[in-house]
This record gives C-alpha cells, sequence and structure tokens, in this order.
C-alpha cells in the first residue's frame, strides 16, 4: 500500500503542478523544429558569358552574399503584468548556410524571423507562427537584385486556432516553367477589424517547392481575400476564405494566363467558382490567351496587327469602353462653362483624346471575361438571397471602383440584412470610407480646365505658412505637384521636372511640390535625397488629408497646371506634356533639345 500511495505522489508531482492550494494540469509542450537555407542564384549573363562579354556590359559583378556577420533573430510581443508590450527573444545567434534549431511553446504563438546581413543593413522579416504542430522551413535568396529576398519556403501554417482553420494549396507544374528558386504564392486580405479598424492580413510569400505549395490561416468569418503568384508566371484571383474551407489552386481550361481556385463548397464555390467554372467564363479566358500569345509573338517579330472588322463585336464593345473611359484622362474636355477670367485655359484646351483607336483584340476578349465575371457578381450582390453571399459578393469588387454612388448604396441596404453589431464592425466603417472616396472622385470631377483650383495654406519646408495664392501672384504659370516620398512614378519624374524648373524659371513659371507623405521625416527626407529645388510644401495626413481631398487626390503623382489667377490649364499633367506646353508658351530653350523620358511607371493609385 505504502509503494502505491508513492506512486500516486509521484504521478501528482509530474503531471499537477499546485496554485493557490489548486492543482492545475501543466500544458503540454510542442516543439517547432525551424530550418532554414542559403540559395544563390547567379545572373545568367554572370554564369553563361565569356571574360569579354562579361567586361563589355555595364551589369555589375555577381558577388555572394557575405554571411560572416549575419545574425537570426527570432522572438514574439506579449503583454506584461502593467499592460505593457514586451518582447521576448527566443533566438539570437550567428546565421549560417544550413541553419537549424528547435523552439518549444505550449501555445500557438506568433513570431517574427529576423535576418540582419551585417550591423548596417536593415533586417529582412518573416511573420509566422510557433506551437501550432508544424515546423518552419525559410530560405534567403541571394541573387543580383536591388534587394534580396527572405521568405518561406513550401508551406505556412500560421493557424492559431483549429476551429478556424482554412487551406490553399496547389501543383503548379501545370504553368509548364521552371519554377525552381522563382515562383512565390501569397495570400492577402484587407478587412475591418470587430472595433471597425482596417487591417492588412498577409500570409506568406511562399517560395514554390517541387512545384507545389500550402498556405494555412485561420477566420472567424467568411471574408474575401487575393491569391497572388508572383516570379516565374504572374497572376491573381479573388478567392473566399472561411472557417473548415479548402481551396485547391489548378489549371483553368486550356490555357495558363489564369489560374482556377476550387473548393466545392461554401461560399467560395458559391461565388468565384459560379463564374470561374462557367463554360462561357472559361472560353473567353482562353480565346484571350490565345489571342495574346499570337499578338505577343507578332510583337517579338515586328508584324503590324491586323485590321479588326467593323462587325467585330469585341472590338466594338471595348472601343466603346476607351471612349466612356477617356473622360478620366490629361487630354479630355468637358462642357462646362469658364470659371470667371479663364476664357484663355479653354481656350487652349484643344487637345481631344483620339476615340477612333482600337485596341488589338486580346484586350476586348478579355474585357468581355471581366464583364461576364462582374455582372454575376452584381447579380448576387443586389439581389435578395443569402445575406452573407450578398456582403461577400461586394467584397469581390465587381463595380466600376469609382462609381461609389452606387456601391454605396448597395451597402446601406445591406445594413437591414445584418445584426447591429456586425453592421457597426464589419459595413458601416466602410461606408464611411466610401463616402469620403465619393466626395474626392466629385472634387475631381469639378477640377477641369477652365476652372480656378481652390485656396489652401500650408507649411512650407522651413515650417512657415505659404498662402497658394500669394504664390500664384508671384508667377506666370505654376505647376501643383501632389507626390509623396515612397511614390516611385513621382520620383521617377522628378529629373524631367528640375529640367524644366530650371529652363523656365526667368519665365516665372515655378513648380508647388505638395506632399502627401505620413510624417514630417519622410517628408523632407524625400525633398532631401531627391534634391528638389522648389518649392515644397507638407499636408503630412496620407490620402485622407484635407487638400489632397479638396483636390480630388486619388492617385500620385497628379500635376495642374495654373496661371497667376489659379486657373487650370492642364490636369494630370507629366513632364512630357509639361514640356510640350512650356515650349510653346515661352520657347524652346537649348537645354530641352534632348527629349524627355518619360517615366514609364504608372500612377499610385489609393
Amino acid at each position: 500500500m505504502k509503494n502505491f500511495f508513492k506512486i500516486l505522489s509521484l504521478f501528482c508531482i509530474v503531471n499537477l503542478c499546485s496554485y493557490g492550494g489548486t492543482s492545475m494540469p501543466l500544458m503540454p509542450i510542442t516543439v517547432t523544429k525551424i530550418t532554414g537555407e542559403l540559395i544563390t542564384i547567379e545572373p545568367k549573363a554572370t554564369a553563361e558569358s565569356t571574360d569579354e562579354e562579361a567586361a563589355s556590359t555595364d551589369t555589375p559583378a555577381y558577388e555572394p552574399a557575405d554571411l560572416s556577420n549575419a545574425t537570426l533573430t527570432i522572438s514574439h510581443d506579449t503583454t506584461n503584468a502593467e499592460g505593457e508590450i514586451e518582447t521576448v527573444s527566443l533566438f539570437e545567434g550567428p546565421y549560417e548556410e544550413d541553419f537549424s534549431t528547435e523552439i518549444e511553446m505550449t501555445e500557438p504563438t506568433k513570431v517574427t524571423i529576423a535576418l540582419q546581413i551585417t550591423e548596417d543593413s536593415d533586417p529582412m522579416t518573416i511573420t509566422t507562427v510557433v506551437g501550432n504542430g508544424s515546423d518552419i522551413h525559410f530560405a534567403y535568396i541571394d541573387e543580383l537584385s536591388p534587394r534580396d529576398r527572405f521568405w518561406l519556403v513550401g508551406a505556412t501554417n500560421q493557424v492559431m486556432n483549429p476551429q478556424n482553420k482554412f487551406s490553399v494549396s496547389g501543383d503548379l507544374s501545370f504553368l509548364d516553367i521552371d519554377l525552381t528558386n522563382t515562383t512565390s504564392v501569397e495570400v492577402y486580405a484587407a478587412v475591418y477589424d470587430e472595433e471597425g479598424n482596417w487591417e492588412a492580413r498577409q500570409l506568406g510569400p511562399v517560395l514554390v517547392r517541387d512545384n507545389t505549395f500550402l498556405i494555412e490561416g485561420d477566420v472567424d468569418r467568411p471574408i474575401t481575400a487575393q491569391l497572388y503568384v508572383h516570379g516565374g508566371h504572374n497572376t491573381f484571383t479573388h478567392i473566399v476564405l472561411e472557417p473548415q474551407s479548402e481551396l485547391v489552386v489548378g489549371k483553368l481550361g486550356d490555357q495558363t494566363q489564369e489560374i482556377s481556385t476550387t473548393s466545392g463548397s461554401g461560399y467560395h464555390a458559391m461565388l468565384v467558382e459560379s463564374w470561374q467554372q462557367n463554360k462561357e467564363y472559361i472560353a473567353l479566358i482562353e480565346a484571350y490567351a490565345s489571342e495574346y500569345e499570337q499578338y505577343r509573338q507578332r510583337q517579338e517579330a515586328g508584324e503590324p496587327e491586323p485590321e479588326v472588322p467593323d462587325d467585330d463585336d469585341s472590338a466594338v464593345a471595348e472601343s466603346e469602353t476607351d471612349t466612356e473611359d477617356s473622360t478620366d484622362s490629361e487630354d479630355s474636355v468637358e462642357m462646362v462653362a469658364a470659371a470667371e477670367g479663364c476664357e484663355d485655359a479653354v481656350a487652349l484646351e484643344s487637345e481631344i483624346a483620339d476615340s477612333s483607336y482600337t485596341p488589338p483584340r486580346y484586350v476586348s476578349l478579355h474585357s468581355k471575361a471581366v464583364d461576364f465575371r462582374n455582372e454575376t457578381l452584381i447579380e448576387i450582390a443586389e439581389g435578395d438571397g443569402d445575406p452573407m453571399a450578398r456582403y461577400l459578393a461586394f467584397g469581390l469588387h465587381p463595380y466600376d471602383w469609382m462609381d461609389y454612388s452606387l456601391q454605396l448604396a448597395v451597402l446601406r441596404s445591406l445594413t437591414k440584412e445584418f445584426d447591429e453589431k456586425f453592421v457597426a464592425s464589419y459595413i458601416t466603417p466602410k461606408i464611411e470610407d466610401y463616402e469620403k472616396m465619393l466626395v474626392v472622385v466629385q472634387n475631381d470631377e469639378a477640377l477641369i480646365p477652365g476652372q480656378k483650383v481652390p485656396g489652401f495654406t500650408l507649411v512650407n519646408y522651413d515650417g512657415n505658412d505659404v498662402e497658394l495664392y500669394d504664390l500664384l501672384g508671384e508667377n506666370d504659370m505654376v505647376l501643383i505637384d501632389f507626390w509623396a516620398s515612397w511614390c516611385g512614378p513621382c520620383i521617377g519624374d522628378f529629373p524631367a521636372l528640375k529640367k524644366l524648373h530650371a529652363a523656365y524659371t526667368d519665365e516665372n513659371f515655378e513648380i508647388v511640390g505638395v506632399s502627401i507623405d505620413s510624417t514630417i521625416d519622410d517628408w523632407k527626407g524625400g525633398v532631401d535625397e531627391h534634391e528638389l529645388p522648389w518649392i515644397n510644401l507638407g499636408e503630412i495626413e496620407g490620402w485622407e488629408g484635407p487638400v489632397s481631398t479638396l483636390y480630388g487626390v486619388n492617385a500620385i503623382p497628379k500635376g495642374f497646371l495654373v496661371d497667376s489667377q489659379g486657373c487650370i490649364y492642364k490636369k494630370n499633367i507629366r513632364p512630357a506634356a509639361l514640356k510640350e506646353f512650356l515650349v510653346e508658351r515661352y520657347g524652346m530653350d537649348e537645354s530641352l533639345e534632348e527629349p524627355e523620358v518619360e517615366s514609364d511607371t504608372p500612377e499610385v493609385s489609393s
């Protein structure tokens, strides 16, 4: 009997812990193995060319990464007894080509894996989950490019709650290209949380390994998201994620321009598969892919495009679409009475977009496929069926993104279909955002050549308030240029703008840069880095600043060319068109004899 009580006592010590007189079971420990590898991608030109060929090129010589000072840290955030956020280090040490360690956790925990190559370099980070039963494998990809990559490999399991788990997987070998170390997959969703705050969720990127990938996460309700395939094959598709759903990526019809995602059940099947697996849609995508490949081959061979017959329905439909969309171009003219004193601005606005242009046939075929998709989803969003299906159909963005009036009407109708908490968390915040965007669109539509720009006062680089119309009165013509330090197209325009600014300063031409950065440091850092010589003003409120809203700024760079009275002569003007205007107005300058290189990067939209 004594031996029995000894064994019982030992069992209690091993399996129970006493706290305040209450015995509690120990939490099971889950071990996560974390491994890493180095992938070196040497440029083909370096690997295949001779020494003479390598010497004759401007491409810098490839040098493998030096990992001698590289450090790796694994950490997670926790809240202490005082309610403060603390960072707990789980691992910190040197990083080697074949890295391996183990992390013990008692529950699923979000962690950050950070790799810093040198003391002066910014760390590259991966966000993932440990303690959920899955191991983690990552890779540092060293290649001759502006930035190396630090990615998960093959799979990612970011499940915190198994009851709400979803998975997206696929075998991409049908793409018929070499996917080795070139292709990644990620899932991205922009959602509102229960407090009505907007947040971005990203799972991945995951480097495709052996042609396959697996992304696992969790959601507490059905949400819409996007699945991106980058690298060796670039495409994306909309998906619906919900608890216990399993999505599989595969081939769509007999083409590889667009992928298929199927679940066979749930809202994804009801919404996405309703159009994506439709025979008519698949036929349109196949025709588009075939036509695009022929177009690409003609371009490579330098062959002209064949004429599209007048009775080609797709060409007619696309031509009509182009004509309607042309109202947003910088050269369009709206029949609105000029503001007092702005008659000259309207008289000079004589360039009208050529509505006779007919795009390649593959464009119209793709537009038909998109229209088929959108019409299917709009029918659901505006129907009287399952409210959640209507809500999700709206979230798959079937509407013209600028038609906020119609979208607001749909959202307001949905407020009657859900309980008060759901509406407050997930619908009302979206309505408020769309109402703001509608104001921006309406302001943008009102500011056209022949109208006057609204006045404003903003702080300049030195911290002094500057009133716009004071600046306008001191100059003959002024370019009001909305930009941000993170905007690649804006930065791409700076060299040409500097040249024009220098050439026509004596003609009283000025540039007023208005930054929509979110911090003063970003704004002033951008001014310093790019040595902007003109008047620099900062709103520093992102897209939602009152001045950018007043000017209808929904994409940057956005430029208004105005005279001393504030009359708009050109809208959405870029350097090449600005140069043409200034030369016509003031004459050619010798420094402008060389043609300007127009930035080929599209504007950045909000």
